[in-house]
């Protein structure tokens, strides 16, 4: 008898050490190197431009102090256009430039910064995007406090990117406009998703590692939904989804489109995983951007 509590004893605390160990992983995220990043987005030629391009490089000090790592990119001739790009987590800004050359043949300069604890930033705990969204708001304020209050701001993100963006309308930022990229609602669910293809098993065995988050960062990841950002919001949103996305459902960019009051629009791209959905059509997704600034544009113009 005793042989057998030991041994589910011992099976409870590999358990237990297990669902702390993915906990600490969801809020540590494992980044990308820039380097490797660079040499990835280099080799589908997604910075020929970028490379030619007389860049500046400088830091933004965020509402707690920390400090973001950015690249701003002026457009081919002066403009008061100023697109903000957010990349995914796990990746770093550089991943934004593939976007950036769509809206820099439409006149706009961009700004593109790490997310706190990837890229060339301070390792830190990734808050999905709570801390996030308050670091883009910094942005925000840095941008024009640089290039003037003249200026108009839009954002593109994708992943964590998307929902730091969407994440920051609830405090109802100056800008024009929000593109979001393969964006997920529920972070439990999307968590879930990414600890069954780790481990291969039913999720809800890692539920006591809601606990040990919380205890490890401070919040729970089972209290987050993207689409309680959104209550009242007048901003206009293009939502872009991958049908074959296997970690964002198509269920959950639905509930977004269906949480903002404002103008919104969807679009499937068939066979696109995730944040894959410039890959699968590059032409498809420029005119996508195009036609919906066409449209934000003429809704400035008629109020």
């Amino acid at each position: 008898m005793e042989i057998i509590l030991l041994n589910i004893a011992i099976f409870l605390a590999i358990y237990l050490l297990l669902c702390a160990i993915f906990a600490r992983s969801m809020g540590l995220v494992k980044c990308i190197d820039p380097h490797v990043a660079y040499f990835k987005e280099n080799r589908r030629h997604f910075l020929d431009g970028y490379k030619k391009w007389k860049c500046e490089e400088y830091t933004i000090k965020s509402f707690d102090g920390y400090e973001l790592s950015t690249t701003y990119i002026p457009a081919a001739t002066p403009s008061k256009k100023f697109v903000i790009l957010v990349h995914s987590s796990t990746y770093c800004r550089i991943g934004g430039v593939k976007y950036f050359n769509i809206f820099r043949k439409m006149g706009y300069n961009g700004i593109l910064f790490d997310l706190r604890g990837h890229g060339e930033n301070k390792k830190t705990p990734s808050t999905w995007g709570i801390k996030e969204s308050k670091d883009l708001l910094s942005v925000i304020d840095d941008t024009v406090n640089r290039y003037g209050d003249d200026i108009k701001i839009g954002v593109h993100g994708e992943c964590l990117g998307g929902v730091t963006a969407l994440t920051a309308l609830k405090y109802h930022p100056h800008i024009s406009f929000v593109i979001a990229d393969s964006c997920y609602n529920s972070l439990y669910s999307l968590l879930c998703k990414l600890a069954q293809q780790m481990a291969h098993v039913s999720p809800q065995l890692f539920d006591p590692a809601v606990i040990f988050f919380k205890f490890m960062f401070g919040f729970s990841y089972k209290t987050i939904f993207t689409k309680d950002s959104l209550k009242g919001n007048t901003v206009p949103i293009c939502f872009i989804q991958g049908d074959s996305d296997c970690v964002v459902p198509v269920d959950d960019t639905m509930a977004l489109q269906n949480a903002t009051k404002g103008y919104s629009e969807i679009h499937i791209f068939e066979g696109a995983d995730h944040t894959r959905n410039i890959l699968a059509d590059e032409e498809r997704y420029e005119k996508i951007v195009r036609n919906f600034l066409y449209k934000v544009k003429y809704m400035e113009v008629a109020a």
